[in-house]
């Protein structure tokens, strides 16, 4: 019985230890991201309203990388370079980068309201209006449903 404790113990702290190790949140430059994400950001924001750029190393082999800017908004690439989600915190995300078909839907069916956030799922776009609603979209910017 003395054994069986010593070694559940044991297995316990060094899962522990594992675990707690296995995710590592860490500041970077804007030069560390991949070359992809950096062009999104020149493309769609200014590099200089930057605030913090930081990696999420996820159990040591995923990658994901999150950009902050000084009025709190934040973009979140994929370890390719991919842009996983946008959010803006004062205004709208940059029109560009909402899909044509998100973009006419919203403009016709909610037409005082503007994209806050946007995120790529793996069966379209999920997206926040400015007055509060979440709507989902496939792939091809066709309108599925109101997510509430």
């Amino acid at each position: 019985m003395k054994n069986f404790k010593k070694i559940t113990t044991l297995l316990v702290a060094l899962f522990t230890v594992t675990f707690a190790s296995a995710q590592d949140d860490r500041f970077i430059s804007f030069s560390q991201l991949p070359a992809k994400a950096q062009s999104f950001i020149k493309e769609y924001f200014s590099e200089e309203n930057i605030a913090s750029v930081w990696v999420d190393t996820d159990y040591l082999v995923k990658k994901e990388y999150t950009v902050v800017f000084n009025d709190g908004s934040e973009v979140e690439f994929y370890s390719n370079g991919d842009w996983e989600e946008v959010k803006s915190r004062t205004s709208e995300v940059p029109a560009r980068i909402i899909p044509s078909g998100v973009a006419q839907h919203v403009q016709r069916n909610f037409p005082n309201t503007f994209v806050k956030e946007i995120k790529k799922r793996k069966y379209g776009y999920e997206v926040e209006l400015s007055n509060g609603l979440d709507l989902e979209f496939n792939r091809a910017g066709k309108f599925l449903r109101i997510d509430d």
